[in-house]
């Protein structure tokens, strides 16, 4: 039983990311993502039905989001005209949700590939 809901958790960390990517948006520009919503909405769809091959889908596309988040940061960091604690407060925060969000994403292929095979 245990085991069932450990193998939750990188859905749940996807759902709780993209959540907190909504509602940033929508309180900090009042602005509506669609995509942080539409991933939302599809990863508590996915934790219900636990489709293989939706799975593995989805978890390819975050892992490839979170690279081109990885990316995205340290191009926002070189912006920065010298290394003060802001820019070093972007490049850990940063990189640590593109790191916990690519962990996720390949903890949910390999999950996803032993039920395929």
């Amino acid at each position: 039983m245990k085991k069932k809901y450990l193998l939750l958790v990188p859905e749940i960390i996807i759902v709780i990311l993209s959540g907190y990517w909504f509602l940033e948006n929508y309180f900090g520009n009042n602005h509506i993502n669609f995509f942080a919503l539409g991933l939302l909405l599809i990863m508590v769809l996915q934790m219900i039905f636990q489709n293989k091959f939706i799975g593995m889908f989805l978890a390819t596309v975050t892992s490839l989001f979170s690279i081109y988040m990885v990316f995205a940061v340290l191009s926002e960091f070189k912006e920065f005209p010298s290394f003060t604690n802001e820019a070093l407060q972007l490049l850990l925060v940063g990189l640590l949700l593109c790191l916990l969000l690519f962990t996720s994403s390949i903890v949910m292929i390999y999950k996803f590939l032993s039920k395929v095979f």
